[in-house]
């Protein structure tokens, strides 16, 4: 009997082992390349190294566990976007990977946010002790997302202000879209054409980026812009105006918001999404229910009574009132934006009648 437990223990230890080498097999099969060449067609992951990249690694299936691949199941199953145009998300900072597996058919991402894109990290270009600070940095930034689902402003700011380890949002992108599986193919950095009204490759300043992608064979274009999208700005320029105007024409993702869009200062865009989106998914920080609902019959899943502690707690009320009368709100699997706790956790999705 000793030996035949033995035997067992040993086979099973190396099953474990041989499951274990296929499932870091699969990890890597699925991580994309960055600017693959002919020379070098299977690149090295360009901003971590050893036991960094390691943790960044564990940090990543933590978060697919619990929050993106639930995100991802329901999304199929709620969501249901087949569409392969264009995704519109105001609001983004650099979070490439929510909207990417709530949409994933996608052959375009427009992403804004104030703050600038910047050049991509080159760990080739730095000293060893900026390597080491950049790199150290990098994983706490990466890490922290890996439990709050977003990124936060003021860490974003202050990483495009530190000298010594500047990360910055195209640094960001291009792991995003690495660990969800993209080959990046070309980063260059764009800007506004006024004679198009297209943004196009820039030799400006890194504002404003573009990812060219691919994944399965299929190309992908994320687009980055570097924009203030307050009404004191926008009622000012008129081709930008113009150019959102045009994007809003899309489905819309807005999570993390701040609750901007339910500021009178921010009527322009709101405006132009509730006259154009045909089909919004958000969390409670994006259209007040009042302007959501004027687009089509909104769907509602997880629960909402109060903004999070760090907003006013007025904000959203009809949301809340929603809620509460509504008797067909759906579960909602995963943690999606600044409230975690089950009861708290709340989506929105309102698709606008005639539209897929």
């Amino acid at each position: 009997m000793q030996s035949i437990s033995k035997l067992f223990i040993t086979y099973t230890l190396a099953l474990t082992s041989l499951l274990f080498s296929f499932s870091v097999c699969a990890q890597e099969a699925a991580m994309g390349k960055y600017l693959p060449t002919a020379a070098h067609p299977a690149p090295a992951f360009p901003f971590l190294t050893g036991a960094n990249k390691q943790q960044a690694d564990t940090a990543w299936q933590f978060y697919q566990k619990n929050m993106g691949d639930p995100m991802k199941h329901w999304a199929h199953d709620q969501v249901h976007a087949t569409g392969q145009g264009t995704i519109f998300y105001p609001f983004s900072g650099p979070d490439f990977v929510t909207v990417s597996q709530l949409y994933p058919s996608a052959e375009r991402y427009v992403m804004v946010a104030m703050q600038m894109a910047g050049e991509p990290a080159s760990m080739a270009n730095m000293s060893a002790t900026r390597v080491q600070n950049f790199q150290s940095k990098f994983l706490r930034e990466w890490m922290k997302f890996s439990r709050l689902g977003f990124f936060r402003t003021d860490d974003l700011n202050e990483d495009l202000r530190d000298k010594y380890a500047q990360i910055g949002v195209t640094t960001i992108l291009i792991t995003f879209a690495l660990y969800s599986g993209y080959d990046v193919t070309e980063v260059y950095p764009i800007a506004l054409d006024p004679n198009t009204n297209q943004f196009v490759k820039s030799e400006g300043p890194w504002k404003s980026v573009r990812l060219m992608l691919s994944k399965a064979g299929k190309p992908v274009t994320l687009d980055y812009v570097s924009l203030n999208l307050s009404d004191s700005f926008l009622g000012q320029d008129e081709p930008m105006r113009n150019w959102l105007n045009r994007e809003t024409h899309h489905p819309v993702l807005i999570k993390a918001a701040s609750h901007l869009l339910q500021e009178s200062y921010f009527s322009i865009l709101r405006d132009q999404l509730v006259a154009n989106a045909t089909m919004v998914v958000q969390d409670e920080t994006g259209l007040n229910y009042s302007y959501l609902s004027q687009i089509g019959k909104v769907d509602l899943y997880g629960g909402f009574l109060y903004p999070h502690e760090l907003f006013n707690r007025k904000k959203q009320e009809s949301l809340a009132l929603a809620y509460k009368e509504s008797k067909t709100v759906k579960p909602l699997p995963f943690a999606f934006s600044y409230n975690k706790t089950t009861e708290r956790r709340s989506v929105q999705v309102v698709r606008r009648m005639g539209s897929n």
